[in-house]
């Protein structure tokens, strides 16, 4: 229990950009929040290792995500079935379903489709408020902290550390 929350506090502390940290968590959530086995999770993993975001509160967030996506999924079906079902879309269903490459992307179930729409949806606020938690964290708790010796005294041990490869 005390790992993960470790990791988040290293990956906070880090040198990352607030938008590599926040785009982790935003990919982690949609992997999480959607079935694991739909192939659209695959994708998004290799965006995941491709672009430049912190890979540890990626898998953070698809777990704690994760936990979370087995109590919606009955509103991520009436969701999923209230869009394949819509009668302004019955033709781009259809059609969208016709070529074999996006049936095989498994988005005629209810509960993939229902997912992923509102994984989506919920991405862009968490971007923003992650974008902001961790800005926040930088200017305030992190600043506070630095200012007590001990701390100052363990950035010195772990430069030690780097510059003698000692470990």
């Amino acid at each position: 229990m005390i790992g993960p929350l470790l990791k988040v506090l290293k990956a906070l502390n880090s040198d990352a950009r607030p938008w590599q940290l926040s785009l982790g968590a935003c990919i982690g959530a949609v992997i999480g929040l959607t079935p694991v086995s739909s192939p659209h999770n695959l994708l998004l993993l290799f965006l995941a290792l491709v672009v430049n975001v912190n890979f540890g509160l990626t898998i953070l967030s698809f777990v704690f995500f994760s936990g979370i996506a087995y109590l919606l999924d009955p509103l991520f079906h009436q969701i999923g079935l209230g869009i394949l079902q819509s009668e302004g879309l019955h033709g781009f269903w259809t059609a969208f379903f016709d070529n074999t490459l996006f049936l095989l992307a498994g988005l005629n179930n209810s509960i993939v489709m229902g997912s992923l729409v509102v994984s989506v949806i919920l991405s862009i606020p968490l971007f923003f408020v992650m974008n902001l938690l961790t800005t926040q964290y930088r200017d305030t708790v992190k600043v506070y902290f630095e200012k007590f010796p001990i701390f100052k005294s363990l950035k010195i041990i772990k430069m030690f550390e780097m510059l003698t490869g000692s470990r």
